[in-house]
């Protein structure tokens, strides 16, 4: 396996602690990389059939993905355009229209404002001429995306390398189960920081990761897009143990590994064998977000003894997170120390450094 080597172009050390704690910081996020990039919000099978919907805030915006009559996927304001009375509140359903709980008007699944209640006596309103603000939406394997800003470059083409070595685990196909949900209070970026390295095996994840995919075996990609590929090859290069069938177009290297892979923001993933676990952030402050981790499995396995086996992986996810907890928590808690200071990271930390160099473009 390839060893992680130092870069030319990254920065190998931490983030100062006050970009972490401090409300102008985030405040700049927000305004720049949060807002201008592209967000995954949803999985597209979670949003399958006409009138289904998610409704999610994106930085304190409103907004709803719906599935239109059309089959068209869309994102839009979910904020009634006649007193601002948000349409749906945050969850997933199925309508037939978005209708306002106020004053009763309601909206075609497209947008298009379709009943408007005694209206027709003011003077000078038209119907056809209100609809619900608009976003753009990209969908990549099977992730559905959207951005606050209209004239976002398309995500894809700067994807494709990560969709290439990614190709053989044919996720597009995989179907999103109930997920974990989780509420925490520490900054979005330790979470992503967290995620994307393998270092800390041999911490928190000592009886549980560590056995399996030893820190020192991990290695990542040199990467130049927006994204990360982060290698975790099994201890003794054996297949993975695997709840599910395993991909059926995975090599014998890819069935010794998980990958974990993360598309910036906060996009986060991992690929075992027989499936993945899809990671989604809600932020929600400087120092709030939530947390949801969907298993995304085959659909072909659904055997008798399926349900067994995924509360078998979802008891495994639910107590390797726990044990993220516990340590970003930790962290949190030491960027608020008044003397903690930026420090070095070490090589198996590649995956941070290509993350901060994003941040800082």
């Amino acid at each position: 396996m390839p060893a992680p080597a130092p870069a030319a172009d990254l920065s190998f050390t931490t983030l100062a602690p006050e970009r972490y704690t401090s409300p102008e910081a985030f405040a700049r996020e927000a305004e720049g990389p949060l807002c201008r990039e592209w967000t995954c919000v949803a999985r597209e099978d979670q949003l399958a059939e006409p009138g289904s919907y998610l409704a999610f805030d994106l930085l304190g915006e409103p907004l709803v993905a719906v599935r239109g009559e059309d089959r068209v996927l869309r994102v839009l304001s979910r904020v009634c355009r006649h007193r601002f009375m948000p349409l749906v509140e945050p969850g997933c359903g199925r309508a037939r229209a978005l209708q306002c709980p106020y004053h009763r008007w309601s909206y075609a699944l497209d947008g298009r404002l379709v009943g408007a209640p005694d209206m027709q006596r003011t003077p000078g309103f038209e119907r056809r001429a209100i609809a619900l603000p608009q976003l753009p939406v990209e969908i990549w394997q099977g992730f559905v995306f959207t951005t606050l800003d209209p004239d976002a470059a398309p995500l894809a083409p700067r994807l494709a390398p990560l969709a290439e070595r990614i190709a053989a685990w044919e996720i597009a196909e995989l179907r999103t189960l109930e997920p974990l949900v989780f509420e925490h209070e520490w900054n979005w970026k330790i979470m992503v920081e967290n995620f994307i390295e393998s270092y800390h095996h041999q911490g928190p994840h000592l009886d549980s990761l560590q056995p399996v995919a030893p820190a020192s075996g991990t290695w990542a990609e040199d990467t130049s897009g927006p994204f990360i590929v982060l290698h975790n090859p099994s201890k003794d290069g054996a297949p993975l143990p695997a709840l599910f069938a395993p991909r059926p177009k995975l090599s014998a290297e890819q069935r010794a590994e998980f990958l974990v892979g993360a598309v910036f923001p906060h996009l986060m993933f991992s690929l075992q064998p027989d499936g993945m676990l899809w990671y989604r952030m809600e932020i929600l402050g400087p120092d709030r977000f939530r947390l949801s981790i969907h298993p995304c499995l085959p659909a072909e396995d659904a055997d008798d003894g399926f349900a067994q086996r995924v509360e078998l992986l979802r008891s495994f996810v639910d107590g390797v997170h726990r044990e993220d907890i516990t340590a970003c928590s930790g962290v949190q808690r030491g960027v608020r120390a008044r003397l903690a200071q930026a420090g070095p990271l070490s090589l198996l930390e590649k995956p941070i450094a290509q993350f901060h160099r994003w941040l800082a473009s």
